[in-house]
């Protein structure tokens, strides 16, 4: 595949209370594993976008400790205000250290799925002139495809990893992925990406 010289990656939500044991996803009963194995993918992506240049987005769902801004998430998942996942400036909001944000790279914190709602995201990548996002991380029918469909109304290009991203069940992935590939974008593998990224005859700089 080729890829657009005006593309940046987004790692949507790669922190502690998705991908890790003690995080909240696996203290409400969720399997918290699949995204614990999205780590070494995505790490590979962000290595192959900071060595071609590639712009680095970072998004974090992170939340008031009342849960003031969190919305009707409050309704459908009220066991998350019961284990204190996401709550902003703790442990179980960070970035997981595996994937570290390196210098350069940019953080979006959002309080919705969406990594567009309410953020400055899409203003950001207007700045930098990208017309083609790579969408990777956790979970991919929630936030993921959030993201990504957000991106698509605002008539910006999508790929999506399929071992990139990872949902709690395969059948929840996996139709996130025909969704992708029938409406929205191009559905490819890491393995193709890291080629397209490093195929690049020029990148836009971060």
């Amino acid at each position: 595949m080729k890829l657009s010289d005006k593309t940046a990656l987004i790692v949507v939500d790669m922190q502690n209370g998705f991908c890790h044991e003690d995080g909240f996803m696996n203290k409400i009963g969720l399997d918290w594993t699949t995204s614990r194995d999205a780590i070494g993918p995505v790490k590979r992506l962000i290595d192959a976008a900071h060595s071609s240049g590639v712009p680095v987005f970072y998004t974090r769902y992170t939340l008031n400790e009342d849960y003031s801004d969190a919305g009707l998430m409050r309704e459908v998942f009220p066991q998350i205000m019961d284990a204190r996942g996401m709550i902003r400036d703790t442990w179980d909001a960070d970035i997981v250290d595996e994937l570290a944000p390196g210098a350069g790279d940019r953080i979006v914190d959002k309080t919705r799925y969406s990594a567009f709602y309410d953020t400055d995201l899409e203003e950001q990548l207007r700045a930098l002139g990208i017309d083609t996002v790579i969408v990777c991380g956790v979970t991919t029918n929630v936030c993921v495809e959030s993201t990504v469909r957000d991106a698509f109304f605002r008539d910006i290009r999508i790929v999506v990893p399929s071992d990139g991203t990872a949902a709690v069940t395969p059948e929840l992935h996996d139709g996130a992925l025909r969704d992708f590939e029938y409406s929205f974008g191009s559905v490819v593998t890491v393995d193709e990406l890291e080629q397209a990224i490093a195929d690049q005859p020029s990148a836009v700089r971060s």
